[in-house]
Protein backbone atom coordinates (compact mmCIF):
# COMPACT_ATOMS: atom_id res chain seq x y z
CA UNK A 1 0.00 0.00 0.00
CA UNK A 2 1.27 3.48 -0.86
CA UNK A 3 2.35 5.73 1.97
CA UNK A 4 -0.23 8.42 2.76
CA UNK A 5 0.90 11.93 1.93
CA UNK A 6 0.74 14.61 4.59
CA UNK A 7 0.68 18.36 4.10
CA UNK A 8 3.05 20.41 6.20
CA UNK A 9 1.71 23.51 7.91
CA UNK A 10 2.81 26.94 6.66
CA UNK A 11 5.88 28.23 8.45
CA UNK A 12 5.09 31.94 7.92
CA UNK A 13 2.04 34.21 8.34
CA UNK A 14 -0.40 34.19 5.42
CA UNK A 15 0.42 37.81 4.50
CA UNK A 16 4.18 37.19 4.44
CA UNK A 17 5.97 36.86 1.10
CA UNK A 18 7.60 33.71 2.49
CA UNK A 19 4.14 32.10 2.90
CA UNK A 20 4.18 30.98 -0.73
CA UNK A 21 5.77 27.59 0.01
CA UNK A 22 4.14 25.78 -2.88
CA UNK A 23 6.72 23.01 -2.76
CA UNK A 24 4.80 21.36 0.10
CA UNK A 25 1.83 20.81 -2.21
CA UNK A 26 3.75 19.44 -5.21
CA UNK A 27 3.69 15.75 -4.14
CA UNK A 28 -0.08 15.97 -3.58
CA UNK A 29 -0.73 17.63 -6.91
CA UNK A 30 1.49 15.11 -8.69
CA UNK A 31 -0.34 12.22 -7.00
CA UNK A 32 -3.73 13.63 -7.98
CA UNK A 33 -2.63 14.18 -11.58
CA UNK A 34 -1.17 10.65 -11.68
CA UNK A 35 -4.52 9.24 -10.48
CA UNK A 36 -6.45 11.30 -13.03
CA UNK A 37 -4.12 10.19 -15.82
CA UNK A 38 -4.41 6.54 -14.74
CA UNK A 39 -8.20 6.93 -14.91
CA UNK A 40 -7.94 8.05 -18.53
CA UNK A 41 -7.72 11.83 -18.26
CA UNK A 42 -5.27 13.76 -20.38
CA UNK A 43 -2.77 15.16 -17.84
CA UNK A 44 -2.93 18.68 -19.29
CA UNK A 45 -6.73 18.67 -19.27
CA UNK A 46 -6.76 17.41 -15.68
CA UNK A 47 -4.34 20.17 -14.64
CA UNK A 48 -6.52 22.74 -16.39
CA UNK A 49 -9.63 21.41 -14.64
CA UNK A 50 -7.86 21.63 -11.27
CA UNK A 51 -6.86 25.25 -11.91
CA UNK A 52 -10.46 26.08 -12.80
CA UNK A 53 -11.85 24.29 -9.75
CA UNK A 54 -9.29 25.92 -7.44
CA UNK A 55 -10.14 29.38 -8.78
CA UNK A 56 -13.83 28.74 -8.17
CA UNK A 57 -13.05 28.09 -4.50
CA UNK A 58 -11.77 31.67 -4.21
CA UNK A 59 -14.93 33.41 -5.34
CA UNK A 60 -18.45 33.26 -3.94
CA UNK A 61 -20.87 31.01 -5.84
Amino acid sequence: MAKALTIGAPQHPALSAAYERREMLIPHLDALLDKAEAAGWDRGQAASALMYLAARRLTPA
